[in-house]
């Protein structure tokens, strides 16, 4: 056999030395494991769990959790952040320089290019829909986190990297037209079946839609501040054609046991165990004698122990102070992008907003919540019954319900997978009441290295300025 391999090593030598063309020698410099070029299939793949992983699942995630005290931080980063001792340029650069701006945007890109008019694999428009979803996603919760960021010049390499920074009301504006695209694209004839490289709905554009309408409902849900009854107008018609059940959830469910590939919540408390129940969340349970509790909480000699924001003790090990319980975190456990339970609680909120307010239909949109939200938790229907049974979790007249009990019930059914779109209702609504003694951002500080390579471009503003939503100003 050695002899066999040297002969053609040997042939191919002399191939190369005689007869090498500039074709030849550009075929041999190129990495087989590197490809300048990959089919859709295989981007799709990777788009669909990278979008939850990065975007919902780990840095924003576990930060925002500490600020909006879902969690409170009992150890390492998570702990300094809860101190306000490490709330500057370094705290999310992994988010935006290694994950979001340079590898999931230029994904969903090239999808969105190759599968439109034109593209080497054109018409194959559920992915391209699906892209821009997932795009949209990921600029809206992005602008979110950082307030205004690079959105019309994001995405050129090379060709820009100085990119202006954009409003986020154009950005806002401009999501919501490229969900109404990719409800259209989603729609059109398609030349193959996009099945098992779409690791959320696989492959299905029924079900995509949903997810783009109930995105577009919590989009201009959002902007409540901003215009209250034409805000609320908005979301109620993009919610008609949302979710219609739990069954519909834009939920990532494909962890595996694996190392490595197991839920980002998991891998953070089973490596790092940053986080401990927030004295905060438990006290909204305590008081409403929610039957999550005991579903949500780890308890210490028999009692639950909370910790306060800003002042905990450094508790890795978990001898101190209660911990997210293993039937929420786990390896396997779903991770919701949005939910049924949230679209029926916006949809309760804007009934009480718009121009003219309709109690009955916000009392059973909020209903219809409140039921999904303790479905997916886990309580039992006699323990379900019994709580609902307390006015002040549900009104039997509808003339009671309060948006306060509304943004109750969506920050507990937000914790603690949801935690970044809690952080930004926390702004926009001021629900809950804070009780960490230090400031809590508003937004989280610009990456460093973007502030050294586009300085002139990056918006002077600290982490505890308002967004465009929130406060009215840009920055």
């Amino acid at each position: 056999m050695k002899k066999y391999i040297s002969i053609f090593s040997l042939l191919l030598l002399m191939l190369f030395t005689f007869s090498c063309s500039d074709e030849i020698m550009d075929e041999i410099d190129t990495d087989p494991n590197n490809p300048t070029d990959v089919p859709i299939s295989m981007l799709m793949s990777g788009c669909t769990a990278a979008t939850p992983y990065w975007v919902t699942g780990t840095t924003l995630a576990w930060y925002s959790s500490i600020f909006v005290e879902q969690t409170a931080g009992a150890h390492g980063q998570m702990r300094d952040a809860d101190r306000r001792a490490n709330i500057n340029s370094q705290l999310s650069e992994n988010s935006w320089a290694f994950q979001i701006y340079p590898r999931l945007l230029p994904d969903l890109k090239i999808i969105i290019e190759k599968g439109s008019e034109g593209g080497s694999e054109e018409g194959k428009w559920i992915d391209v829909g699906i892209a821009k979803i997932l795009q949209a996603y990921t600029f809206l919760a992005s602008t979110d986190t950082w307030g205004r960021i690079p959105y019309t010049e994001a995405t050129l390499g090379a060709e820009n990297r100085k990119p202006v920074f954009d409003t986020q009301e154009s950005i806002y504006a401009a999501m919501q037209a490229q969900l109404d695209e990719a409800i259209a694209d989603l729609q059109k004839e398609n030349i193959s079946t996009t099945g098992g490289e779409d690791n959320i709905y696989g492959g299905d554009p029924d079900a995509w839609i949903m997810a783009a309408y109930s995105l577009k409902a919590r989009a201009a849900n959002r902007l409540s501040n901003i215009d209250a009854s034409g805000s609320a107008a908005d979301a109620l018609a993009s919610a008609a054609n949302g979710f219609a059940s739990m069954e519909d959830d834009f939920t990532f469910d494909n962890w595996s046991n694996d190392l490595g590939h197991e839920n980002t919540w998991f891998q953070e408390e089973n490596e790092r165990r940053h986080h401990s129940i927030s004295v905060t969340f438990y006290d909204i349970l305590d008081g409403l004698n929610d039957p999550r509790i005991p579903l949500f909480c780890t308890q210490l000699n028999g009692v639950y122990v909370p910790a306060q924001n800003g002042t905990s003790e450094e508790d890795q090990a978990g001898t101190i102070y209660s911990r997210m319980s293993d039937n929420v975190i786990y390896a396997t456990a779903p991770l919701p992008i949005m939910t049924y339970a949230e679209l029926k609680f916006i949809e309760a909120e804007c009934h009480l907003r718009k121009a003219a307010p309709d109690a009955s239909a916000a009392l059973a949109a909020y209903e219809a919540g409140l039921d999904a939200a303790l479905v997916q938790a886990g309580v039992d229907t006699t323990s379900a019954e019994a709580y609902k049974a307390q006015p002040e979790v549900l009104p039997t007249d509808a003339a009671n319900l309060t948006t306060d009990m509304i943004y109750t019930q969506k920050y507990i059914h937000l914790w603690p997978y949801g935690s970044v779109e809690a952080f930004a209702e926390w702004r926009r609504t001021g629900f809950p009441t804070l009780t960490n003694p230090f400031e809590t951002p508003r937004r989280f500080p610009y990456p460093q290295n973007e502030i050294s390579g586009n300085a002139e471009n990056v918006p002077t503003v600290t982490a505890y300025n308002g967004v465009w939503w929130d406060d009215g100003t840009e920055d």
